[in-house]
């Protein structure tokens, strides 16, 4: 998501938010890393970490009938996570997989996959 006001002819990084923390993006955080979904929706390593605790680790899961996960937009019957704080966002077991999977592999980070 795009912190409101956001002139989106020239976004600057402090622009872009975490859809489930709302806190700004910062690039040179290596510790903290965003990965984007569709339409704008963006996820940063904590709350990732989160979801894949709960989700992976937990068994936990707050899926809603018909709730679209805030990354991909598809109502999946699969587990999801939804944020301790906004609770409009919503996430996949497949988007936490798959955003798990992308932020190891990106050498700009530092992110990996919390154990047990």
């Amino acid at each position: 998501m795009f912190r409101p006001g956001t002139d989106e002819t020239n976004v600057q990084y402090e622009d872009v938010l975490c859809n489930f923390c709302r806190r700004a993006w910062d690039p040179d955080d290596p510790a903290r890393p965003l990965i984007e979904g569709h339409h704008g929706s963006h996820l940063c390593g904590e709350c990732l970490s989160l979801a894949y605790l709960a989700i992976v680790h937990e068994g936990k899961s707050d899926h809603q009938p018909e709730q679209a996960c805030t990354m991909c937009l598809e109502a999946r019957e699969d587990e999801s996570w939804r944020s301790p704080e906004f609770s409009d966002a919503v996430l996949c077991r497949r988007c936490v997989k798959q955003s798990a999977t992308a932020l190891e592999k990106d050498k700009d980070y530092t992110w990996k996959r919390p154990s047990a």
